[in-house]
């Protein structure tokens, strides 16, 4: 009788907890998904800082970390220095978790089509602690040539993982 009270248990437990996992895993799936459809609208402000990184003016819509990577990674600073006029632009992370960050991708979308990688950490996993990408402004340029000139205005930039989940998101004005 012992043992039929114990299975019965199981099964009802099981019953109430997979259901619940399942709704759990969704709604991830759907905040992530939300997230990603947030990202991918065309840059319409900017987090201004200066050349130490230090935030003169928040946008709250650059650099929130997604659903997928909360409590993962958190942004340390902001791309710095934001606007730039040539000089290299600096974002840092903090991998905060043993759960693994499998690479890390900074990218663009050139007219909201081409996607043009900016940097990139391949590590399998990145290791814990800070990290900090760095990126030549220049290679937001249309064209290729990699001018300044060519590369002014306001730009979307996308961090992902080997995966292309995408992590955080900001944007970067060229001036």
């Amino acid at each position: 009788m012992t043992s039929n009270f114990v299975q019965l248990t199981v099964k009802i437990v099981l019953l109430l907890a997979v259901p619940a996992i399942l709704l759990s895993c969704s709604s991830t799936d759907d905040a992530q998904r939300d997230f990603e459809n947030e990202a991918f609208r065309l840059p319409n402000n900017f987090t201004e800082t200066d050349a130490s990184g230090n935030v003169i003016r928040e946008d709250p819509d650059d650099w929130r970390i997604s659903p997928m990577y909360s409590g993962v990674v958190e942004i340390n600073q902001p791309a710095y220095p934001n606007p730039t006029t040539g000089q290299n632009v600096r974002i840092e992370l903090l991998i905060l978790s043993l759960t693994p960050v499998n690479g890390l991708y900074v990218r663009t979308y050139i007219e909201n089509r081409f996607a043009r990688t900016l940097t990139f950490d391949e590590r399998v996993p990145v290791p814990q602690g800070f990290i900090s990408l760095e990126f030549n402004p220049a290679l937001f340029d249309p064209g290729g040539s990699g001018t300044i000139s060519g590369a002014r205005g306001l730009h979307r930039v996308y961090i992902f993982d080997n995966r292309e989940n995408l992590i955080t998101y900001g944007d970067v004005k060229v001036e």
